[in-house]
């Protein structure tokens, strides 16, 4: 089977949140003894996110994903946090 990756799971929950929560819970679910939904010989993590990005996993209520953003956006280079005076060389 291809590699997994975080970006075909993406497509599907739309958000990196939304990605977290759905995986951790489908995750927990297979650990319990949940059957599988695709055929994966990897770990728990490994197999939710298989299901996710072949969408055999999904949102219980996916129109609260009307309207959505992406939530990350790159952090620009000059920008200054509090307490960073600590660490300025």
């Amino acid at each position: 089977m291809a590699r997994i990756t975080i970006e075909d799971s993406l497509r599907v929950a739309k958000t990196r949140f939304g990605l977290v929560s759905l995986a951790s819970k489908r995750a927990h679910q297979l650990l319990k003894g949940s059957t599988p939904l695709v055929e994966c010989k990897n770990r728990e993590v490994v197999c939710a996110l298989r299901e996710i990005a072949e969408g055999k996993v999904i949102y219980a209520n996916p129109e609260y994903l009307n309207g959505t953003k992406e939530d990350f956006k790159p952090i620009p280079d000059n920008t200054e946090f509090v307490g960073d005076e600590e660490y300025i060389e």
